[in-house]
């Protein structure tokens, strides 16, 4: 991994997408405040966050992995916070059912009300524990984007183009299944709950 610039690359891929993800999730909170209006473009942008947050899973994915299968960097860099390591598995278990749930929303074609309540209970709680971490990588994300992505920073840390073609290509790809699934969306016709 050393030519992908090892911890130091695998941490700006995460702070890198993140940052995309917290903007995406962002204009999603505003599409739910006015669900009753916005609901394809609720739906649009769900299927867009896919691919962008299977990276974020990939690239945090990764440093567990490595940390834990004894990677002499990655022991070196140590773990994240404990109350980090704690929040992440269910922040992981969370995000993949209120995906799944929305997924199996929009394939089935109408609201099923044991599916919707599954969806908008884990993304309530997904929302609590997303806060609490997005809140605790703040200061180190901001810090990343300020300066691992000068141009000195790109140059001394080996992948730099990798890493942004990996977030464009999530991104490109999150637009392109959300294009793709665009008539199923225009065609949904839950009932509405008032």
């Amino acid at each position: 991994m050393d030519g992908y610039g090892g911890t130091a690359g695998n941490e700006i891929l995460t702070s890198a997408t993140g940052v995309a993800l917290a903007v995406l999730l962002v204009v999603e909170g505003i599409t739910i405040v006015a669900i009753g209006s916005m609901r394809n473009e609720h739906m649009f942008i769900g299927m867009a966050l896919i691919p962008p947050v299977l990276l974020k899973l990939g690239s945090t994915g990764y440093r567990f992995t490595r940390y834990y299968t004894g990677a002499r960097e990655y022991r070196v860099k140590g773990p994240p916070p404990l109350g980090l390591r704690l929040l992440g598995p269910p922040l992981v278990i969370l995000t993949v059912v209120v995906f799944a749930s929305g997924v199996a929303l929009l394939a089935m074609g109408h609201r099923s009300d044991t599916v919707f309540t599954v969806h908008k209970v884990s993304f309530i709680a997904w929302g609590v524990v997303f806060g609490v971490h997005f809140l605790a990588h703040l200061p180190r994300v901001v810090h990343s984007m300020a300066t691992d992505w000068t141009r000195s920073a790109r140059r001394r840390i080996a992948g730099a183009e990798a890493r942004v073609l990996l977030l464009a290509a999530s991104l490109g790809g999150g637009l392109a299944l959300a294009l793709a699934v665009l008539p199923t969306i225009t065609g949904w016709h839950g009932h509405h709950h008032g």
